[in-house]
């Protein structure tokens, strides 16, 4: 039986200015109770990370291959992240995921998934639906009829929400059209379906447009934050009770040059659960991909407009933390902490309100998307013992004092043993795919 104690421990999400005698037993809390009052400088305890916006199944490397689910587990679990929201493509990795889990001597973290994505069909121009450019299924509406089949086909391999693509490409004014859009009816009718059959539907869209006809037809979750201009007060008095996820780990790859690449992947973390042939290919990294694409100049102003919004969805209780994780230079787990930083910027300010939403808020949407709309708190008496424990004074992107995963503690130096065994025996697998804007 495990058996652990804590004392004197500040828990923020319970009480701001208290400190806590925590136990737990056998991989659950058995007592939380106040024991003072914070002087300062005491460690935090908050629920773990939770990932709200990942690809598990696509290739995050530069070398176009895919991790093994095994390793992208292990990769959350060393950063502290316990939760995981996969928007679409789970499917395809789930067997391997489950026997990984099987097998493994640490607890993996909780997964939550959509089955595959629904988009549009091909447009008269030739332009798919966003998500066909994937080395993953998605489901292609053209009539209303389409959709239960995707419901149907999703709820059979174990997806508890819905993930609508919903954009057309553009990231700012004049920027091209790249994809083709559902139509407005069938929008309309999938909001309606989902709701009445207590289906959960996240959209994904860039634009401000977008955004508008998406929540006029009855959709408040959105998988990213608006690209295409910075909103004002009345723009977002339009949009009362949407949350949206920030995901700019996602979009910043494309601006990069060699040395940024190379100076991000410095942080504490990179070189122990990621490739390492992923710094030999930066390191040959001449020009952005932005300049070779023609888009670096939006980009750069999409990535602006998208954090500024991010910040403000955080001072309305309206952001989520995530990072798009599985597109190409967006690691699992790694890019979760610097999302934070980049979120962050140089304001300490924004440190406890960006914890409390990559903790708590994040906790809360992912039991809503599995299907429990008013979960009770994940830190009280009877909850599973899943928590982060931060030391004082420590950067808000640092990795956790010590990550405990339903009463287990992870040894993060043998984890990243595990993930280089895993390299060595099972090569990463080669996904049909490439580098695009």
């Amino acid at each position: 039986m495990s058996h652990r104690e804590l004392s004197g421990v500040a828990i923020p999400a319970l009480d701001v200015g208290a400190l806590f005698d925590v136990t737990t037993e056998d991989g659950v809390f058995t007592r939380i109770e106040p024991s003072g009052a914070r002087r300062g400088g005491e460690p935090e305890l908050w629920p773990g990370y939770t990932e709200t916006h990942a690809h598990v199944s696509l290739p995050a490397n530069w070398d176009d291959t895919a991790d093994d689910p095994r390793t992208v587990a292990l990769q959350y679990l060393y950063h502290g992240v316990t939760h995981v929201v996969d928007m679409f493509g789970f499917p395809l990795v789930a067997d391997a995921w489950e026997a990984g889990r099987a097998a493994s001597p640490w607890p993996f973290p909780e997964i939550v998934h959509c089955g595959y994505a629904v988009t549009a069909t091909t447009d008269t121009a030739g332009r798919t639906g966003h998500g066909v450019e994937f080395p993953a299924p998605v489901h292609m509406l053209s009539v209303e009829a389409d959709l239960d089949h995707a419901l149907r086909a999703n709820a059979e391999r174990g997806g508890t929400f819905l993930k609508v693509m919903f954009t057309d490409g553009t990231e700012q004014p004049g920027s091209p059209v790249k994809f083709s859009r559902l139509s407005e009816r069938v929008l309309r009718f999938t909001a309606r379906i989902a709701a009445e059959r207590g289906i959960t539907a996240v959209i994904d869209c860039n634009t401000l447009q977008e955004t508008r006809w998406a929540y006029a037809c009855g959709f408040r979750l959105f998988a990213h934050t608006m690209r295409d201009r910075t909103l004002d007060a009345a723009d977002w008095a339009e949009f009362e009770g949407a949350r949206f996820v920030s995901t700019l780990t996602g979009l910043r790859p494309m601006v990069m040059t060699g040395e940024e690449f190379l100076a991000e992947y410095g942080h504490e973390g990179f070189a122990e659960t990621q490739d390492p042939r992923n710094l030999e290919f930066v390191r040959g990294i001449e020009k952005p991909y932005g300049i070779e694409f023609g888009c670096q100049d939006t980009r750069t102003a999409a990535l602006a407009d998208m954090r500024r919004n991010a910040l403000a969805a955080l001072g309305r209780g309206a952001l989520l933390v995530g990072t798009d994780s599985g597109n190409t230079g967006t690691y699992h787990g790694y890019s979760f902490l610097r999302e934070l930083d980049l979120l962050r910027g140089d304001d300490p300010a924004l440190d406890e309100a960006l914890r409390r939403q990559a903790t708590l808020g994040g906790r809360r949407y992912f039991d809503q998307l599995r299907g429990d709309p008013s979960p009770a708190h994940p830190l009280r008496v009877g909850a599973s013992a899943t928590y982060n424990l931060f030391a004082p004074g420590r950067p808000l992107a640092a990795l956790p004092l010590a990550t405990v995963v339903r009463g287990v503690e992870i040894d993060r130096p043998a984890i990243a043993r595990t993930i280089a065994d895993l390299r060595t025996a099972h090569p990463e697998t080669h996904l049909e795919g490439e580098v695009a804007p």
